[in-house]
C-alpha cells in the first residue's frame, strides 16, 4: 500500500510539472493562433556574439571533478588497506 501510496504521488507531481510547463509556455492557451505569413518580410541579419574570453565554469566544474575522484580514490585505497 506504502508502494502504490508513492507511486502515485510521484506520477501526481509529474502530471503537475507537465501540465504547469505547458501552461507557462503561452499566456492563453485557448487563444487562436496568428496565422500571418512572414514570407514576404525582408530577413533580419544579427550581429554574431562575441566570444567571452573567461572559462572560469569549466575550470571550477574540472577541479571539483578532480577533487571528488581523488577523495574516492583515496577512500577506497585506505579501505583496501585496512582489509
Amino acid at each position: 500500500m506504502k508502494k502504490l501510496m508513492l507511486i502515485l504521488a510521484i506520477l501526481g507531481f509529474v502530471a503537475f510539472g507537465n501540465v504547469s510547463t505547458a501552461l507557462a509556455q503561452s499566456d492563453d492557451p485557448l487563444a487562436t493562433k496568428d496565422t500571418l505569413s512572414i514570407d514576404d518580410m525582408d530577413p533580419v541579419f544579427y550581429e554574431a556574439q562575441q566570444e567571452s574570453g573567461s572559462h572560469t565554469t569549466t575550470i571550477i566544474i574540472v577541479a571539483v571533478a578532480v577533487v571528488v575522484v581523488g577523495g574516492a580514490a583515496f577512500y577506497i585505497i585506505k579501505k583496501k588497506k585496512k582489509q
